[in-house]
């Protein structure tokens, strides 16, 4: 039987890494449970993640920061994305992501 976050029922094709479903809701994606319980990463109801509103806040400007900071390109360069999946806990690359991130020039200069 599948969990939660792999149940055909509740999402389309489950197994397929799809981060665009949750883009222009094409898919529900309420985290809190509040409209049902398909993807509850910080837990519902009574014993929520009091540091919900916080994390996900923060995630915005941690990644935001880090485009700001670095570039990101492919390694080895040139190479293609691998968007295969497999299950462990939760749906995972199957081949984790290489980047080469290096500081972005920009903030080398304003540092010196």
């Amino acid at each position: 039987r599948p969990g939660i976050s792999e149940d055909p029922k509740l999402w389309s094709e489950p197994g397929k890494f799809n981060p665009d479903r949750f883009l222009s809701g094409q898919e529900d994606a309420d985290i809190t449970g509040a409209s049902g319980i398909r993807m509850i990463p910080f837990g519902a109801g009574r014993r929520i993640c009091p540091g919900l509103g916080m994390a996900t806040i923060h995630v915005h400007l941690i990644i935001a920061r880090m485009v700001q900071e670095f570039e990101w390109c492919a390694f080895p360069e040139g190479s293609q994305v691998d968007f295969t999946a497999k299950s462990e806990f939760t749906v995972v690359m199957k081949n984790p992501l290489r980047a080469k991130i290096k500081p972005r020039q920009s903030i080398i200069d304003l540092n010196n």
